[in-house]
């Protein structure tokens, strides 16, 4: 029976020690390359150039030349004065005259219109109903009735005396428009005179609304 065992030598692969060893040379080529690499990056890159700035070249100023003699001051008074009163042709003058007249015109119809009383005038006649407005549409109907029966002289010397009927209608009814109308001016404007306010309120109320100018301002029924 033996004492001892018999010595066993523990033996490495070869292959493994190679594989996890490496060697110093390449290590150390390892640890130059990135220490180049790491000094390259850090070397400080040159400041970038600025470029120059080119100022715009001013143009030229266009020296403009004087035309002709500078005008003395009596010219230049003369030029004025015509600026301001052309002379003009005959033809031309008639055709201002004639525009100036018209002008005044319109300018004294304003003023007549924008009087108190007319304005009254207006109003009055605009919140009622009148038996003048219906004067036009009657006489067109009239005429039509007393063209249709010609042929019959009692029928159509009937027809036309109902438009006098009308017509004497229409005035008795302005008639007591007007005198309350004189009321409510001597309330309102005592101091306005009536002159030309009459036939102004016959011509108003023979008008239909819709055509009465200056258009109505207020609406049937309303107080003035």
């Amino acid at each position: 029976m033996a004492l001892f065992r018999p010595y066993e030598r523990k033996q490495t692969k070869s292959t493994d020690q190679m594989s996890t060893l490496t060697p110093k040379g390449a290590k150390a080529a390892e640890k130059a390359e990135k220490a180049a690499q790491t000094k390259v990056d850090r070397t400080p890159r040159p400041a970038e150039v600025a470029e120059p700035t080119v100022e715009p070249v001013p143009e030229k100023v266009k020296i403009r030349r004087k035309e002709g003699a500078t005008p003395s001051r009596r010219q230049a008074e003369a030029a004025r004065m015509e600026r301001l009163h052309p002379t003009l042709t005959p033809k031309q003058q008639r055709k201002a005259d004639a525009r100036a007249r018209q002008e005044a015109r319109m300018d004294a119809w304003e003023r007549t219109e924008n009087s108190p009383a007319r304005q009254l005038v207006r109003d009055y006649v605009d919140t009622r109903w009148t038996v003048a407005e219906f004067m036009l549409p009657a006489m067109i109907l009239v005429m039509a009735g007393v063209m249709i029966t010609m042929g019959d002289p009692v029928l159509s010397s009937t027809i036309a005396m109902g438009l006098w009927v009308l017509l004497l209608i229409t005035i008795i009814n302005v008639w007591i428009m007007w005198r309350g109308f004189k009321k409510l001016l001597a309330e309102r404007h005592p101091n306005e005179p009536t002159r030309g306010l009459l036939v102004y309120m016959f011509n108003r109320s023979l008008m239909i609304r819709r055509f009465r100018q200056p258009g109505p301002r207020v609406k049937r029924g309303d107080p003035i």
